[in-house]
């Protein structure tokens, strides 16, 4: 098969304001060109196409039945092309920035709700999707690059991956407000090895549930769990309603449910670490630098 030239969008122009004038001398002035250059393009066209498009003579210029059916399409050629060009540039002058993230079901006692309220008042051009993830999952995301990040607990040793810290927290308290240790400014933990415990199972948070566990052990106790949920936020209810006692990170104290009172505990705990998992090697998106650092300055004002 003979390769011939591609035919370009000028070309169709051409024919177009050709086949509407039909006149050179008039379709050259309102395509501001020179006639002899329309008449050359014509030609071209023709010889792309192996058609006669137009009959020519000295007093008139006619479509042919074959121009016909192509002054239909090109008109149809060019009213898509001209839609196209405007959605893309109306689509990239509204275009919304997207970063996705993972987070495990921990993260709302980590200041999940306050950085998403936050950054959506600060960058409203950047739409933030997040998926609630276990960390395996998020690690298995961020590999396929499902999420751009996810928010999780160290350790990590995932080669193609690399941490970066956000926070690290202590511990607190949360009880019933009408406990009679919510009267106290701070709890010795051993004060709670009768109280009913409300946790979550190990898989959600292991690093947080291994800590918790570890404190109980070293007051001397093991915590005796009246109720395991996913739910954090049912666990704070739950713990509202007077079922029982448990243990969260400094920043869930934001988290101001009627009936809750949380106290810092007597002995200094050991500090859980928080951060993002993200792909090594390929340098962060302007929208997830600006979450981590506000994050990391919600972290601070925790403090």
């Amino acid at each position: 098969m003979e390769n011939r030239p591609e035919i370009e969008f000028r070309q169709l122009r051409y024919f177009v304001t050709l086949a509407e004038e039909l006149h050179f001398g008039q379709a050259a002035v309102r395509l501001q060109i020179a006639q002899p250059s329309l008449s050359r393009q014509i030609q071209l066209l023709e010889q792309q196409l192996g058609a006669t498009l137009f009959r020519r003579s000295q007093r008139q210029v006619q479509l042919t039945p074959v121009g016909q059916i192509f002054l239909e399409q090109a008109r149809l050629t060019l009213e898509q092309h001209e839609r196209t060009i405007e959605i893309t540039r109306n689509a990239a002058q509204q275009q919304i920035d997207v970063l996705t993230i993972g987070f495990e079901p921990c993260a709302t006692f980590h200041g999940l709700l306050a950085v998403a309220k936050q950054f959506a008042q600060d960058y409203p051009q950047i739409k933030l999707i997040s998926h609630q993830l276990t960390a395996p999952e998020q690690h298995e995301a961020v590999r396929r690059g499902r999420i751009e990040a996810g928010f999780l607990h160290p350790p990590v040793d995932a080669p193609g991956l690399v941490y970066e810290k956000v926070l690290e927290e202590t511990f607190l308290c949360a009880l019933p407000t009408s406990h009679p240790l919510a009267r106290r400014r701070r709890i010795a933990l051993e004060a709670l090895t009768d109280d009913a415990f409300i946790l979550f199972p190990r898989s959600l948070a292991p690093a947080c549930f291994d800590i918790i566990y570890e404190l109980c052990h070293q007051a001397g106790f093991r915590p005796k769990v009246q109720h395991e949920t996913s739910d954090l936020n049912f666990c704070l209810n739950l713990v509202a309603s007077g079922t029982g006692v448990t243990l969260v990170p400094a920043c869930a104290r934001e988290r101001q449910v009627q009936g809750v009172t949380y106290r810092e505990l007597s002995r200094a705990t050991p500090q859980v670490e928080s951060g993002f998992l993200r792909r090594s090697g390929e340098p962060p998106t302007l929208a997830f630098t600006q979450l981590l650092a506000l994050w990391r300055a919600h972290a601070a004002d925790c403090h």
